[in-house]
């Protein structure tokens, strides 16, 4: 009887990859925010504000993939989500800027966030925006 724990959650967690590999979704279930900003400057300088805002904030490694269209960056370790991946891709359009920010924890079995996943978003959209105003 003492063990009817452990088995719960070793079924829980193989049900999840279960899906997780049925569903070929790697990003299924697990607890993640995405939105979309659209600033008006062109690309090379938006590179700029964002990957200078990311730092601003904390993020570890921030990098820009080889095509540079997109920054990859880690947060801290927290109680409430662990850590986080943070995806930022930018594309140009009639020199608007749409950038598109993803939070994901990095825990693929975490299907709850508390809220950290949209908070790294907005931290996220403050810093950019005081960057604009500032910049531009």
């Amino acid at each position: 009887m003492s063990y009817i724990g452990w088995i719960l959650i070793v079924i829980t967690v193989a049900v999840i990859f279960l899906y997780k590999r049925m569903t070929k979704d790697p990003e299924a279930l697990t607890s993640k925010y995405k939105a979309t900003k659209i600033i008006n400057i062109d690309r090379s300088k938006s590179l700029n504000l964002i990957k200078q805002a990311l730092e601003n904030l904390g993020f570890k490694n921030v990098t820009l993939n080889k095509e540079g269209n997109a920054f990859y960056a880690k947060t801290k370790f927290s109680m409430s989500s662990w850590t986080e991946q943070i995806e930022v891709k930018v594309d140009e359009n009639n020199n608007e800027t749409e950038i598109t920010f993803m939070s994901i924890c990095s825990l693929p079995t975490q299907i709850f966030d508390w809220g950290k996943n949209k908070r790294n978003y907005r931290k996220f959209e403050r810093e950019l925006d005081k960057l604009l105003n500032e910049n531009y």
